[in-house]
């Protein structure tokens, strides 16, 4: 069944926040345009926050607020997911600039995840998304989260009537968590199997598979179609 059209809104996620006044600047980023759903995870600052509230000019009641411990649940039942980050990274992902981010969100639920204000994400914590945002500049390439989050919002709000590229029929795209326990499983069934060599090459080999499935956007029926293939080859080979 396709997401309703409410489902579309898109979610920020705020991880690992060093500056409560950072937060509430984002928070009233959010509002200025119209996006309301808001994801904090981890945050270092006390939540809630009296700093992010004023820094909000006191307008967290107009915004859905959610806390999470980790990054990965708080994107689980998203099914598109973007990073933002500033740096190149020895990942093979589509990069996308701020203009034409709002054009290419599915039809699903959209989260773009910001780092802290200091060290940013890590490759793991981007391995986790599909795609990276890059917001281009001139001379000094690190923006403030709150104006990084505020020029994102802004073009999502110039784009919000577009249509999403993604048409995928009576079907949906997957969830992070659907995806997840896809390779969860295929993990499994590769570690029983002995195809990793050691630790290292395990945790590199299943982030190269996780940015290859992130990056092809696979629809519920996709994986669960994966999710049989893997099932009948460890069948297949126990029976062996």
């Amino acid at each position: 069944m396709e997401p309703s059209g409410a489902s579309c809104e898109p979610f920020i996620i705020l991880h690992k926040t060093q500056l409560a006044e950072n937060t509430g600047m984002a928070m009233r980023a959010m509002v200025n345009t119209g996006v309301k759903n808001l994801r904090l995870v981890a945050p270092l600052h006390t939540w809630p926050s009296e700093k992010a509230e004023l820094a909000s000019a006191e307008k967290s009641s107009l915004l859905k607020i959610e806390l999470f411990n980790r990054l990965e649940d708080a994107i689980s039942d998203l099914h598109f997911v973007f990073a933002t980050s500033a740096r190149p990274r020895n990942l093979i992902k589509e990069i996308y600039s701020p203009e034409n981010i709002a054009t290419n969100e599915t039809n699903g639920k959209t989260g773009i995840v910001f780092g802290s204000e200091k060290d940013g994400l890590t490759n793991e914590e981007i391995s986790l998304c599909g795609g990276v945002i890059r917001i281009p500049s001139a001379d000094f390439s690190s923006y403030n989260l709150s104006q990084a989050v505020l020029i994102i919002c802004y073009q999502l709000m110039c784009r919000k009537s577009e249509s999403p590229l993604l048409k995928v029929g009576k079907t949906c795209p997957s969830t992070q968590n659907e995806m997840e326990t896809f390779l969860k499983k295929l993990e499994h069934e590769l570690s029983l199997r002995r195809h990793f060599s050691s630790e290292k090459k395990q945790t590199l080999m299943m982030q190269t598979i996780r940015n290859l499935f992130k990056r092809s956007r696979p629809t519920a029926q996709e994986i669960r179609s994966m999710m049989g293939v893997v099932g009948t080859l460890t069948k297949t080979t126990e029976g062996l």
